[in-house]
């Protein structure tokens, strides 16, 4: 293995499939990958990636030979490459920068179901720079902020330049793009997640309870549902007082007033509202002791 390289440039053609970002012009804020917190700077900066992905046909159809564009980048990345592995053995680990179009990614889909990819390597090529863009006008390259987009057909001037493993990186190829100049303008990809790829294909099962909806009542054709009656008020019940038993004169006849005929009440009133309990009338009379005839010693 040999030190790292000082890298090489290469202008190439390609169309772009993806961006750094909604925005190819804006990049996007680099995140720790495992908190996903915002990255900054030894001054306190945010730090941003600015970038794109670069389809290359790797086949030239009016030849049915491989694309000079796909050597001529083939070429480049190798020999790059083997600045740090002489010997021309690159580990299983190395790291190109760039997706074949026609293998499967790591969910095991095809590429090829993504725009652009099918017949194509694709090239990530990122930077921390943001990067100059130019448009062909009126003879001459006038540098612009707006007009191209994602699925446009692009040159782009790239660096390349190996590097060995750091830390728990794989050792690899940077592909920094410093300039884009537009050719011409492609159908434009949008750039959005897959919802494949966050619920999988699988059909969504509710694990909880669910209640069943009820279907509504069917009515036969034509038919008219009958209003309901109103309901009338019901009077409220006024609660009647239990009969008040009779109490009995006091009677001085020859019986005791237990034993006197009990003399009829006349019959209540129209209900009304309860009553406190009566109270006893009277004291309790005490039985008359019976007269003995003093000639016979028995009761007249």
């Amino acid at each position: 293995m040999t030190t790292q390289s000082n890298g090489s440039n290469l202008l190439v053609q390609g169309r772009i499939l993806w961006t750094m970002g909604t925005n190819i012009f804006e990049g996007k804020q680099l995140l720790d990958f495992d908190t996903k917190a915002v990255k900054f700077d030894l001054q306190g900066n945010p730090i941003y990636e600015y970038g794109f992905g670069l389809a290359i046909a790797k086949t030239d159809p009016a030849t049915g030979q491989p694309h000079p564009e796909y050597m001529k980048v083939w070429q480049a990345l190798h020999a790059e490459a083997f600045t740090l592995y002489p010997s021309g053995q690159l580990p299983p680990t190395f790291a190109m920068k760039y997706k074949d179009g026609d293998t499967i990614d790591h969910q095991g889909k095809p590429f090829a179901d993504r725009e652009g990819y099918a017949g194509h390597i694709v090239l990530a090529c990122t930077t921390r720079i943001p990067i100059k863009y130019f448009r062909f006008e009126g003879g001459q390259n006038v540098m612009v902020n707006d007009g191209i987009k994602c699925g446009d057909y692009v040159n782009v001037q790239l660096n390349l330049k190996s590097h060995p493993a750091k830390g728990q990186g794989k050792a690899g190829l940077y592909l920094n793009p410093s300039a884009c100049q537009l050719i011409q303008a492609g159908k434009e990809i949008i750039n959005k997640p897959s919802g494949d790829a966050i619920f999988s294909q699988a059909a969504p099962v509710f694990q909880g309870a669910v209640e069943a909806p009820v279907a509504p009542v069917a009515m036969p054709q034509g038919a008219v549902e009958a209003p309901v009656a109103p309901v009338a008020p019901v009077a409220p019940v006024v609660p009647v007082a239990a009969p008040v038993a009779p109490v009995a004169a006091p009677h001085y006849g020859v019986l005791p007033a237990t034993h006197q005929p009990v003399a009829p009440v006349a019959p209540l009133a129209a209900p009304v509202a309860p009553v406190a309990p009566v109270a006893p009338v009277g004291l309790p009379v005490a039985p008359v002791a019976p007269v003995i005839n003093p000639a016979t010693g028995l009761p007249y």
